[in-house]
């Protein structure tokens, strides 16, 4: 998967489902593929308002 936005912006990461954190940040998948190394990738959007970062992370909607 592809990271986009937020702390992880433009990491390439194993993973799958609708949901992944990365850096205690939570990243949602979208409907966005992009190439990446010879690869098709799912793009996942960073939620600024559940990371740990922003003193957010720690929410119930957030985990």
């Amino acid at each position: 998967m592809l990271l986009r936005d937020g702390p992880g912006d433009g990491k390439v990461v194993d993973g799958q489902g609708e949901t992944t954190v990365w850096g205690a940040c939570l990243y949602e998948r979208t409907n966005d593929r992009e190439e990446r190394h010879g690869r098709t990738l799912p793009v996942y959007r960073h939620r600024p308002d559940c990371c740990e970062l922003y003193g957010r992370g720690a929410e119930d909607r957030c985990e």
